[in-house]
């Protein structure tokens, strides 16, 4: 589903980042060409990692600052809103950080989130604040699912390490603007390459990278852990040599077009074979709370297979695209290598996919049958159920079957209720078809209420509000949409038109205003942060 970005034309992306500065590992997809200079800076003052000068950020300094960039993230639409995607991958890096846990490496009460960046290049970064991000073409080019845990294990390794508060010490403000002009321009190079043109040169933005790319004692350290955490999880640790050996081959094939991951995470033979040769020492393995020595696991996980086979049909929405995403899967759905339900099923869920973005519905139909037929086969039909509740979801949308979606709706509210994608899109599938409204605005509270950090879930509930003519809950609705982008100047003005609709009882009006001085009291927090990093 499509639903337009809350972008407040109050409050610029530019002044946000260039107080909050930003993680590196994103300037690997940088577009070369760029000419003009923002303005002069010198960027000598960037901090070293591991130098002893460098202060570290307090834990409630680097939360905030990677709450901002995250806001400035889903602003500028960087973050992919696939919530099937997204929460079956945190499902599974859940377990690597209780594994981290269980070995003492997490701090107390440290949050972490993960989330998705459509993107077809192998990357992954750690951002302050316990934020993890991973490309999407990270994930469809690794056939192994532990290949892909490694990676978030990894950057889990960075984060617990303290390697990003160090690498944000108290010097970081003293280059903002540079980052923060580097970083506007790779997000305007994913749209197009000549918007990035102007905003600073390449020169500066090598420099930048380079001098805030983890050091090879951090990767080393990361790599430990990272070993650690993947062995203690049950998820085979010959995962991380094996992608790393991957990585490494196509830098030698690409030279100059190496893999973004490589160019932050600098990645040597001798690196690759000191983590082969601890796990052939056989000093990581995991062990239960008795010792008994636990089997670990090689074979992907059923939802692994399929959310990467979404990414695969998905990853390009443009007619070639999309025709070569359907042709890749199919081919492979002949390859009589490829047999058995646990990759059929996946296969032909993904081409049930593709030609449901190509709005081919025979044949969406048809490979969605033979999804759930394999799955029958294979005796995991639950725990792909939701996956193929919420395709027959999107197909009844984009069909614009009213019927359908009547009867999809009481039936998959019952039986998937938890599951966020299905919620959504049932939310919105109610909305297109002109279903009772009452019943819907009464879905899309409750889904808030289940996922409060989702704008996508505020959005749908203000035109549930809108749609029933409840103006002040609209208002207050949108606002706390704007709020989870950070952009609090526009989330003030939609709690004040709130205020004013004149449809607000008492309980209504009350919790409005204690709203508006949470917020108020955010933004002036904020300025006066902004204010004395400028000074």
């Amino acid at each position: 589903m499509h639903c337009k970005k809350a972008v407040s034309p109050k409050t610029g992306i530019y002044p946000r980042l260039a107080a909050a500065c930003l993680v590196p590992v994103f300037l690997g997809g940088l577009a070369s060409g760029g000419h003009a200079q923002l303005r002069p800076g010198s960027i000598d003052n960037l901090p070293a990692l591991g130098e002893a000068s460098v202060d570290e950020l307090s834990p409630a300094a680097e939360q905030r600052l990677g709450d901002q960039i995250y806001q400035e993230f889903l602003r500028i639409g960087v973050v992919h809103d696939d919530p099937e995607t997204t929460d079956a991958l945190s499902r599974q890096a859940d377990r690597l950080l209780s594994a981290a846990g269980a070995l003492g490496h997490l701090e107390a009460q440290r949050p972490f989130r993960f989330f998705i960046v459509k993107d077809p290049s192998i990357n992954a970064f750690a951002l302050p604040g316990g934020y993890i991000g991973i490309h999407s073409g990270l994930i469809t080019a690794s056939d192994r699912e532990s290949e892909v845990m490694s990676v978030l294990a990894h950057e889990i390794g960075h984060v617990t390490q303290r390697h990003i508060a160090r690498m944000f010490g108290q010097q970081r403000q003293s280059s903002a603007v540079m980052i923060a002009a580097a970083v506007l321009a790779a997000m305007a190079a994913r749209a197009s390459p000549d918007a990035a043109m102007g905003v600073m040169s390449l020169g500066q933005t090598v420099a930048i990278r380079d001098q805030l790319s983890f050091s090879r004692d951090a990767e080393r350290e990361a790599d430990r852990v990272g070993i650690q955490i993947l062995t203690e999880s049950g998820f085979d640790p010959a995962g991380m040599a094996s992608m790393f050996e991957r990585l490494s081959q196509a830098g030698r094939l690409y030279d100059n077009n190496a893999p973004a991951y490589l160019r932050t995470h600098p990645l040597s033979t001798e690196r690759i074979a000191d983590i082969q040769g601890r796990l052939q020492s056989g000093a990581y393995q995991s062990r239960g709370q008795q010792g008994n020595l636990r089997s670990l696991i090689t074979a992907n996980s059923t939802a692994y297979d399929w959310i990467r086979a979404k990414l695969i049909a998905s990853a390009d929405l443009k007619v070639d695209g999309l025709r070569a995403a359907r042709q890749r899967l199919e081919l492979q759905l002949k390859d009589p290598k490829k047999s058995g339900p646990a990759t059929l099923g996946p296969l032909h869920f993904g081409v049930s996919w593709a030609a449901l973005l190509q709005r081919d519905f025979v044949a969406v139909a048809h490979h969605l049958r033979l999804a759930r037929e394999q799955a029958e086969t294979g005796s995991f039909v639950q725990e792909v159920a939701p996956f193929l509740a919420h395709l027959q979801i999107q197909w009844a949308i984009a069909a614009n079957e009213s019927q359908s979606i009547d009867t999809l709706s009481q039936q998959f509210f019952k039986e998937f209720g938890a599951h966020r994608a299905i919620v959504r899109a049932l939310i919105e599938a109610r909305l297109l078809a002109k279903q009772p409204l009452e019943t819907t605005a009464r879905f899309a509270r409750i889904a808030t209420q289940q996922w409060p950090h989702d704008p996508q879930v505020w959005a749908l509930l203000a035109r549930t509000e809108l749609a029933s003519g409840r103006r002040a809950a609209q208002h207050a609705a949108i606002a706390e949409q704007y709020v989870l982008s950070g952009a609090y100047a526009a989330a003030i003005e939609q709690l004040s038109l709130a205020r004013t609709a004149g449809d607000a009882d008492f309980v209504a009006m009350s919790k409005i205003d204690a709203r508006l001085t949470t917020i108020r009291a955010i933004l002036r927090r904020e300025q006066l942060e902004r204010q004395q990093s400028n000074r």
